[in-house]
């Protein structure tokens, strides 16, 4: 059993208990974590900018790719919500999806600066 969850039970988007569970201990989710938080940082920002270009295919393509490997480390509305928005966007970027979008990105960012402060943390004590 892992102890020492450092802040996780402030965390509102990072679940690190999840991620535990599903990759099995704290090695494999530090393991991890760097690429979700580069992936987050690149593009939560760059999904925006695509649909405000009226690049749909492409800002698809990045939520598809975040809605992968993202539920792993978050809490099941997040989840819902990026299936929800990534689903929507299939359709062009309509001002709802530019709208469910906008209000779905603060979590998803949210979520990046969680991570970032649990690595920062140092390793979990058995």
């Amino acid at each position: 059993m892992q102890t020492g969850f450092h802040a996780a039970s402030s965390y509102t988007c990072f679940n690190l208990r999840g991620a535990l569970e599903f990759l099995g201990d704290d090695h494999g989710v530090r393991d991890l974590l760097p690429a979700l938080c580069t992936a987050l940082g690149k593009d939560v920002p760059d999904i925006a900018d695509l649909l405000a270009q009226g690049r749909a295919v492409d800002a698809t393509a990045r939520l598809h790719s975040l809605k992968g490997f993202v539920p792993v480390f978050c809490f099941a509305p997040l989840v819902e919500e990026l299936t929800r928005v990534e689903r929507l966007s299939r359709g062009g970027a309509s001002a709802e999806v530019i709208a469910s979008y906008a209000a779905l990105a603060p979590a998803l960012q949210r979520l990046g600066e969680e991570a970032a402060h649990y690595l920062a943390q140092g390793p979990l004590k058995p």
